[in-house]
């Protein structure tokens, strides 16, 4: 057992005892300390209370809920938390939200996944404004805007409709697009796929890592201070997938490279996610060369 994990193993036995020393000092709870220090930005705040909720073990968060509404004194103190909660659960309803469009299974059947398709191939596929032959889903045409095959189908099964979505919600600004389409070799990637795998990289920013041997979700500061919904995600990922997009083209990289550069990318999005902000613009320019 390493010496990091077993301090926090040791140092989780203790809580129970440090949270009672720390009521007999202040006459407060944990959650009431977290919420009454007015120097804890609101994003370090919502982490803190997260934290200590699913620490508890003697008493949970509806009993606490409850006796802070009877007292009187509390009454801001129940606002903030409620305001929190509140946070916290609209957090938890987007992890679902994403993880069942992610488990969706794209397919050739489905009118509103043909939909999509559609527009994809309109925008990206047939790109000449001569060209307007009409969308198959078998054909090899799908590879010059980076499937692996001319089944698409065959490249959306780990990120499902959610992949999909994702692709058509950039090929809404049709130039921007096809300019990341249409990178010349060598330095192009696979736009369809790339598309695919950032994406994931988010997905797998919304929940805990369990490595971390922590309880800290890396987006929870990012959506405690812009809306928690399913359109912030997609600009959220809009914004990843320029970051992205500008460090590739700066390292003058060829897709050899693609499972190297990902690797330092992502992170620096976790990094990034360290901040107590929202991921901001420009963030790529930070990794060294």
């Amino acid at each position: 057992m390493s010496w990091p994990y077993g301090f926090h193993l040791v140092a989780q036995l203790f809580l129970p005892f440090q949270r009672i020393f720390m009521y007999f000092l202040t006459g407060k709870s944990e959650l009431e300390r977290i919420i009454a220090n007015r120097t804890l930005p609101f994003a370090s705040r919502v982490h803190q209370i997260e934290k200590s909720i699913n620490y508890t073990t003697t008493k949970n968060l509806d009993y606490e809920n409850e006796q802070v509404k009877l007292d009187k004194n509390k009454s801001l103190i129940h606002d903030q938390l409620n305001i929190v909660i509140h946070k916290l659960e609209l957090y938890q309803k987007l992890i679902k939200q994403i993880n069942d469009i992610r488990m969706t299974k794209v397919t050739s059947t489905d009118e509103k996944h043909l939909e999509l398709f559609e527009k994809i191939w309109s925008r990206l596929v047939t790109q000449s404004n001569d060209d307007h032959e009409p969308m198959n889903m078998i054909s090899k045409r799908w590879t010059k805007i980076g499937f692996q095959g001319s089944n698409p189908l065959t490249d959306f099964r780990g990120m499902g409709l959610l992949g999909l979505q994702s692709i058509e919600y950039l090929s809404r600004d049709k130039e921007t697009c096809l300019t990341c389409v249409n990178i010349p070799p060598p330095n192009d990637y696979s736009f369809a796929i790339g598309v695919v795998n950032i994406v994931s990289w988010l997905v797998n920013l919304l929940e805990v890592d369990p490595s971390m041997k922590t309880n800290f979700h890396p987006l929870l500061t990012h959506f405690s201070l812009h809306p928690c919904n399913l359109d912030e995600f997609f600009q959220l990922f809009l914004l990843i997938f320029n970051e992205w997009h500008e460090f590739w083209i700066d390292q003058q990289a060829n897709i050899m490279q693609f499972e190297q550069l990902s690797k330092i990318f992502r992170a620096q999005m976790l990094i990034e996610c360290q901040q107590w902000r929202p991921i901001q613009r420009g963030f790529s320019k930070k990794i060294p060369k």
